[in-house]
């Protein structure tokens, strides 16, 4: 390309009056689109067309606000009331909003000759995390992209504590993770990850409430024993995906004391409850934990992405890894900070500063916010439990500790996993409403997840009635009365 054209692209793609014009265009959607109202369809029924349309678009920059408008038209409206499908946060609009800041400023907080100003505001953040969930000041810990990775960081760190020379001779280390059976699969996928294989996990049954059974716990810890394995890391979870379920964290942490067990609580969904005075008992017992996975992207209300990782003894994750990278971490003799570097002790070299969205909305609203939040989403749960416990087609299928509720069709109907499928998506193509399916005893049955705070008794009743009208219509589709 001759100079010429190289400084006109630069000067075209860095010319301010136009940015500025695309600032605002941008700007406005982004504000419509967080403040959504109930009016439109969650999820246009057109939408494959509307989809493939996007794909043939071409023209400059100029067009670009456009296209968003015809991407926003043809996709998911996850800000709609009516979306109730997965784990997925409507965000609080100052922490979507500032998510452009983050782009700008462009900063890796792994070490802190990238980003001081910036790690100082993640450990800040970080801090307040250990005081939520009632974590010493030497705690440590990091922001994840994920649930998955938080999980991942944790069982590294509890496989340093119970085998301090795995790091370096990957020799078998017959540890066994003893974990609920509605536990998250990142859980399992982390041993592979490890080179710990599969077999190492050892499902912990689940009780009539789809709590992970505690009671069961001695004997699989014996079954694990039987099968050659020694030191146990112990896994309860806060809001199980499948139906948001809590652990009884007392009973495991005296369980883990008994097995002298790494314990770890997978919080990822439930974690935001620790900020309500009336829901955080339903944690009780958290603080006992050896490490703990939460994701500020679920009940925080985050913007993807946004998980966590503390480690109760912070000596304990900070030996986890072990990489030498004098171009990027320095030794405190060598260079005396009041902030540690965070890469040593992350899986991410290119640590998004995703503090920033989290402690704007911290400092603006108090966690007074967060707390209305759990608050909000969980009381609009109860009440989908409650339509159902009324309804003459719908019947709920456990009482919700948080915002989720798996429920199913009250009668039995012949090939009833297929039916609940097809009336799945017979609602969701209707534009009226939007929900997911799991399965819950061997059974296939609807699962209705709040994300939203704007969600209300009301969207409840629209949603759960185009499921009664919808199961109607199939059932009389297959001569079902």
């Amino acid at each position: 390309m001759p100079t010429t054209e190289i400084h006109a692209a630069l000067r075209q793609a860095w010319d301010k009056a136009s940015l500025r014009r695309l600032g605002r265009a941008f700007s406005d959607w982004t504000v419509n689109e967080l403040t959504l109202g109930a009016g439109g369809p969650v999820r246009p029924p057109d939408f494959h067309a509307r989809a493939r349309a996007l794909t043939r678009l071409k023209g400059t920059a100029a067009n670009s606000p456009a296209w968003l408008r015809q991407l926003g038209a043809a996709g998911m409206h996850i800000n709609h009331p009516a979306f109730m499908a997965q784990q997925v946060a409507a965000p609080i609009p100052l922490a979507a909003m500032i998510e452009s800041a983050v782009a700008t400023l462009n900063q890796s907080i792994a070490v802190w000759e990238m980003s001081p100003a910036a790690m100082l505001i993640d450990r800040q953040v970080l801090a307040r995390c250990k005081k939520l969930f009632g974590y010493p000041a030497t705690a440590e810990g990091s922001l994840t992209p994920g649930g998955s990775f938080a999980n991942l960081t944790a069982m590294l760190a509890a496989r340093a504590a119970l085998a301090p020379r795995a790091w370096q001779t990957g020799a078998p280390n017959r540890i066994a993770i003893l974990a609920g059976a509605q536990t998250h699969y990142s859980i399992a996928r982390a041993a592979g990850i490890m080179g710990m294989g599969a077999a190492c996990v050892f499902p912990i049954p689940t009780d009539a409430s789809h709590r992970t059974n505690a009671n069961a716990i001695p004997a699989v810890a014996r079954r694990a024993r039987k099968a050659g394995f020694r030191r146990f890391i112990l896994v309860a979870t806060c809001g199980s995906t499948p139906t948001g379920s809590l652990d009884d964290l007392e009973a495991f942490a005296a369980a883990a004391r008994e097995l002298n067990a790494w314990f770890h609580i997978d919080a990822a969904h439930g974690g935001g409850l620790m900020f309500s005075p009336r829901l955080r008992m339903r944690l009780r017992g958290i603080a006992k934990a050896d490490s703990i996975a939460f994701d500020p992207h679920k009940m925080m209300f985050m913007p993807l992405a946004a998980g966590a990782v503390l480690v109760r003894n912070g000596r304990q994750l900070t030996g986890a890894f072990e990489q030498h990278a004098p171009y990027l971490f320095h030794p405190p003799s060598e260079a005396p900070r009041a902030v540690a570097d965070v890469g040593p002790f992350t899986l991410a070299c290119s640590q998004r500063f995703d503090a920033l969205k989290i402690w704007m909305v911290w400092n603006a609203y108090g966690p007074q916010l967060f707390a209305a939040l759990a608050d909000a989403t969980c009381a609009t749960a109860s009440a989908a439990f409650d339509y159902c416990q009324q309804s003459k087609l719908l019947t709920p299928l456990h009482r919700p500790d948080s915002n989720i509720l798996c429920f199913g069709l009250r009668q039995s109907v012949p090939d009833a996993d297929h039916v609940h499928w097809i009336i799945k998506e017979a609602v969701n193509a209707t534009g009226r409403a939007y929900i997911s399916s799991t399965v819950l005893d061997g059974r296939r049955c609807f699962r209705l997840v709040v994300m939203n705070p704007r969600s209300t008794v009301e969207h409840v009743a629209r949603v759960l009635g185009t499921v009664e009208r919808e199961t109607r219509r199939v059932l009389r589709a297959k001569g079902e009365k």
